[in-house]
């Protein structure tokens, strides 16, 4: 800019005549001017770098307390307290990065007593199943029966999980680790098999822990009853889970509730994603992990909730679409959504109806769909 605001003080070439006076002070005057500018422009942008350097101090402080809260206080009485409402509060404002693994292995557990040992006979066999494939080019044995021929489905998907991290890719260093736990699940759960949407949980699980604890933690959290109905594609239970959940849309968001209805908009077009992949896929990963935080503390209710939540922070815009947005919209949720504007509005979300809490609807529910079928 000094360049260019200088041409208009700098005297005309020789051959040409020189500026009128008028001409002359004008031209200072936009020169001034525009220094002037410049300088208010510098200030402003001086004043925001510090307004900037003062809140990523303050998030920073706030995160060095968290972690030792948590390293200091919660983890090492963990049994006595975690459940407490003190650290409830505490986990509601989000697990710091460097402690998140531990709490959500520790809030997970391992029910099923799943061991090392276990995860790498199972990763042993999975790489056996891939070379037979690789060798004999044919997937289809008396294995594939019980899905454990799924296992090569997942070269497929792996590629295709949080492309934008470039480390799950081909080549990256996390690619061979995720493929082979996901294979590893396979070949402990031939039943459940591979299903899309799994990669993603097991790849968050990755970046917050080593491979031998994601497993155990991978395998325990698939066993939750939420889980396994989706899962296992059990279509009477995922109907329970939807009635329960349209009960508490209704309860919640009349209004969009009603607009859902008449557009045609079901829960099977946008939660089953949401489930399968637990957010990773639909929100920002900064985001999503704060859900699983919470989730971790209360359960499955929390991701029904956390979908009524998104709901109402846009419920202005999507009243006002039609079923093919609405569609588009709820399978791409927008990039830049912010955490704490979600969470206050998951917070604001009441999971009571007729002081029947989500369990216990869920529950009549299932009761329903065993008298129907019975």
């Amino acid at each position: 800019m000094s360049s260019t605001t200088a041409l208009i003080l700098e005297n005309r070439p020789e051959g040409l005549p020189s500026k009128d006076p008028e001409e002359e002070l004008k031209h200072k005057q936009e020169y001034e001017a525009m220094v002037e500018a410049a300088k208010k422009r510098e200030q402003k942008e001086a004043k925001l770098r510090k307004k900037q350097l003062h809140r990523q101090l303050q998030q920073e402080e706030a995160m060095a307390a968290a972690v030792k809260v948590w390293n200091q206080e919660i983890l090492p009485n963990w049994e006595s307290i975690h459940s407490s409402k003190r650290v409830k509060d505490v986990w509601w404002s989000g697990i710091p990065p460097s402690v998140r693994g531990k709490v959500w292995q520790l809030a997970i557990g391992n029910e099923l007593n799943i061991t090392a040992e276990l995860y790498e006979i199972c990763l042993n066999r999975a790489k056996d199943r891939l070379k037979l494939i690789s060798e004999t080019g044919d997937s289809e044995d008396e294995h594939s029966a019980n899905k454990e021929s799924s296992v090569e489905l997942i070269k497929l998907d792996v590629s295709l999980t949080f492309p934008q991290l470039c480390i799950f890719q081909k080549g990256g260093p996390y690619h061979e680790l995720l493929q082979g736990l996901l294979g590893a699940y396979v070949c402990y759960r031939p039943d459940v098999g591979y299903v899309q949407g799994m990669s993603f949980i097991a790849a968050v699980l990755l970046l917050n822990m080593d491979v031998a604890d994601a497993f155990i933690t991978f395998t325990n959290l698939l066993n939750r009853p939420c889980q396994v109905a989706f899962f296992r594609l059990d279509k009477n239970l995922m109907q329970s889970y939807f009635y329960t959940y349209e009960e508490f849309f209704a309860e919640n968001l009349p209004k969009l509730y009603i607009h859902f209805q008449k557009q045609g908009i079901t829960p099977d077009l946008y939660i089953i994603d949401w489930m399968f992949t637990m957010y990773t896929r639909s929100l920002p990963l900064d985001v999503a992990s704060r859900v699983w935080d919470v989730f971790c503390r209360d359960g499955e209710e929390f991701l029904f909730r956390t979908a009524l939540g998104i709901l109402r922070l846009y419920e202005e815009i999507l009243v006002n679409m039609d079923f093919i947005h609405l569609a588009q919209f709820l399978t791409r949720l927008p990039d830049n959504i912010q955490v704490e504007a979600l969470f206050r509005h998951i917070d604001s979300i009441r999971m009571t109806i007729d002081k029947k809490k989500f369990n216990q609807v869920l529950a009549a529910h299932r009761d329903n769909k065993d008298i129907g079928s019975s």
